[in-house]
Order: C-alpha cells, then sequence, then structure tokens
C-alpha cells in the first residue's frame, strides 16, 4: 500500500493544551491552544474539527490565538470537546480529560 494511503486512514491527531485565558477583556470558561499537525489536515478534516468545536461550545479567538468555550462549567466544556473529538474519530495525544478522576 502506498504511503499515502496509510496517511489518509491513520486518526488525524491533536493536541489540546489548556490554557488560563481569563484576564484583560477575556474571560473563558475553558481554552486551549492546538498544536499538532493541522496544517496536514485535508478540507473535511478541518470541517470535522470545526463541528466537534462547535458542539462542544467552543469558538476561535483571533486576540488570544485560542479556542475559547465562554459559558457553561469548565470540567464540562472539556469533557464534551474531548467526548465529541473522539466520536469524530481524532486521536487525542495531549490533554485528554476522560481519563482524569
Amino acid at each position: 500500500m502506498p504511503p499515502s494511503e496509510d496517511v489518509r486512514r491513520s486518526p488525524p491527531e491533536i493536541e489540546l493544551r489548556w490554557r488560563d485565558e481569563n484576564y484583560g477583556s477575556v474571560y473563558a470558561v475553558a481554552a486551549f491552544r492546538n498544536y499538532a499537525g493541522t496544517f496536514a489536515w485535508s478540507e473535511r478534516t478541518h470541517q470535522r474539527f470545526r463541528g466537534c468545536l462547535k458542539r462542544a461550545g467552543f469558538e476561535f479567538h483571533h486576540g488570544r490565538c485560542s479556542y475559547i468555550a465562554k459559558s457553561g462549567d469548565r470540567a464540562d466544556r472539556k469533557r464534551a470537546l474531548c467526548d465529541e473529538l473522539a466520536a469524530a474519530g481524532f486521536k487525542i495525544i495531549h490533554g485528554d480529560v476522560r481519563n482524569q478522576t
């Protein structure tokens, strides 16, 4: 099998670097930055990612270069995003809160 087919079959990877974005004019219940290779994602994968963000209550904040949820409970928003990403086939390589007690 050609390497390009192997890459397409592997799940897209994502890092959730959770942050405190509660300063200045920005208030966030939960926030994260993503540093894993999203540049290699297809447009369809980006669409799936944006759908997960929306369903979990996150939006991109250009001034902070972070994805931010402004309402709800911090733990609930984080869990909701991890659940959405997993259900959409993403592999969370850092920041998965579902395994925390």
